[in-house]
């Protein structure tokens, strides 16, 4: 199932946003989940939670660091710095931010980094006219990762089968980058072609799980 995942420090109010979105993205007939997860120490821990978790959007809380966390500590860092931070790899995740401070300055200007920026009042009252935008940001995404994957596979095969067209290598390398499947590198052939066999039926069973989700 892909998820939705709300980040908070605050475990009620993001409990309460979680029970809020699921009704009504059920009434929507989507079967995306929603889960919540405290934010992490190290901003790195994102990309793999994203990864393992098989998360299609995030939703962020500006204030993540007003409690404490499990481990004891605050983290050091704002919803607004977050989202910075995982831009520089995330150029096209689905990133919302439902706060109580969507009108102070920092927030404002981070605005174009955001899918969405909405008031947490008017979620608590109007939600349902958001929802819509939410489920078509993950269906975009899903559908734009699965095509991705469907090209990496493509020029994978191509370039394994002998091609040495530089668009293709530069394109190849592009999506490495971005889909973060970095099997490339190597000097000899026949490493190549072992690691590409690898690698090439997790590709194929990522491709389906994610045309799965994408078609519910």
């Amino acid at each position: 199932m892909a998820n939705i995942a709300i980040i908070d420090d605050n475990i009620e109010q993001s409990d309460t946003l979680r029970k809020k979105l699921s009704r009504h993205i059920q009434r929507h007939g989507s079967s995306l989940g929603v889960i919540t997860q405290f934010p992490f120490q190290d901003i790195e821990e994102y990309f793999d939670f994203i990864d393992n978790s098989n998360i299609c959007v995030l939703i962020l809380d500006e204030k993540l660091n007003d409690q404490s966390l499990p481990d004891g500590n605050p983290v050091n860092y704002l919803g607004n710095e977050l989202v910075t931070a995982l831009r520089k790899r995330l150029l096209d995740f689905p990133i919302f931010m439902i706060t109580t401070f969507s009108d102070t300055e920092d927030v404002i200007a981070k605005f174009s980094e955001f899918e969405y920026i909405i008031n947490r009042e008017e979620f608590n009252q109007e939600g349902e006219k958001y929802i819509g935008i939410l489920i078509r940001s993950a269906q975009r995404y899903l559908k734009e990762h699965t095509e991705e994957l469907s090209e990496f596979d493509r020029l994978t095969r191509e370039l394994a089968g002998g091609s040495s067209d530089p668009e293709i290598l530069k394109r190849f390398e592009a999506l490495q980058v971005k889909l973060e499947l970095p099997i490339s590198g190597f000097d000899d052939r026949r490493e190549w072609l072992e690691t590409y066999e690898k690698h090439i039926e997790e590709l194929d069973n990522l491709k389906e799980e994610l045309t799965r989700k994408l078609s519910r």
